[in-house]
């Protein structure tokens, strides 16, 4: 094999390599540029709204949101 290829092979090597872990070290230095020092997440709800009783929805103040006023009927 050619002087070329192997350093060809050697450089992909190399991209391999090193890549993940210089766009790791990029990640780390933005997250530690962040002011709050902490991502922002949203707020986990107490209660999946897929899980709402009618209760639940008239309690939370939704009713009344259907075209007529009243809760959509199914």
């Amino acid at each position: 094999m050619g002087t070329g290829p192997l350093i060809a092979v050697n450089v992909m090597l190399l991209y391999i390599i090193l890549g993940p872990v210089l766009l790791f070290a990029i990640y780390v230095l933005f997250d530690s540029l962040d002011p709050t020092g902490r991502m922002k997440k949203a707020p986990v709800s107490e209660k999946d709204p897929a899980l709402w009783t009618s209760d639940d929805i008239d309690a939370n103040g939704f009713e009344g949101m259907g075209l007529d006023g009243r809760r959509n009927q199914i």
